[in-house]
């Protein structure tokens, strides 16, 4: 209850705003986003945590309409569409070489500032997952590597649509009580 009181009196933080509203957009406007936006966007993922502060990542802005298109068709989901429309899309490179251990969790937390500050800046996204655990040629991975000429040590951790939304969701989520547990998995809060 605690918690709850607490969270339901700081929403009208900026931070927990953009946290709260964030949705994954499916259809963007084809609105072109100013650069001042598209740089605050990427100074975003190079302030997000690392390991070591190794900053093991590399971004590649995809603005020109035939590579979008050649990365939408590797998109094994819905969320193709977005990719071909949305202005912008970042790919989210890591080098296992320079951080090992957490390259993974250090591309998907560059991902997640991407896309919170895009939902601060009035713009939606969508986190598309790349990442393949099987390395393998073949992999959507590989092949959108090749298409962005990423150096076959690197792995492409996400690819993240930006835009302004074609629509907007509000969306529920479970109560806290739900998930969060106190000391022990067994022991609800």
């Amino acid at each position: 209850m605690l918690l709850q009181n607490l969270v339901g009196g700081i929403m009208d933080n900026a931070v927990l705003e953009a946290i709260r509203k964030r949705r994954s957009i499916i259809r963007f406007e084809t609105t072109p986003i100013e650069e001042e936006r598209i740089k605050a966007i990427l100074e975003a993922g190079r302030w997000a945590p690392s390991w070591l502060n190794k900053q093991p990542w590399r971004f590649i802005l995809i603005t020109d309409q035939d590579v979008k298109e050649q990365v939408s068709n590797l998109v094994p989901t819905i969320y193709n569409l977005g990719v071909k429309e949305a202005p912008v899309c970042i790919a989210v490179c890591a080098d296992p070489e320079e951080d090992p251990y957490h390259f993974i969790e250090d591309g998907a937390a560059a991902t997640q500032n991407m896309a919170l500050a895009a939902q601060s800046l009035g713009l939606g996204s969508s986190w598309i997952g790349a990442f393949s655990l099987e390395a393998g040629k073949n992999t959507a991975e590989e092949r959108i590597k090749g298409i962005l000429k990423v150096p076959k040590r690197w792995r492409l951790i996400s690819v993240m649509a930006i835009g302004v939304p074609k629509y907007y969701e509000e969306k529920e989520r479970k109560p806290v009580s739900e998930i969060v547990r106190r000391d022990s998995f067994q022991t609800p809060m």
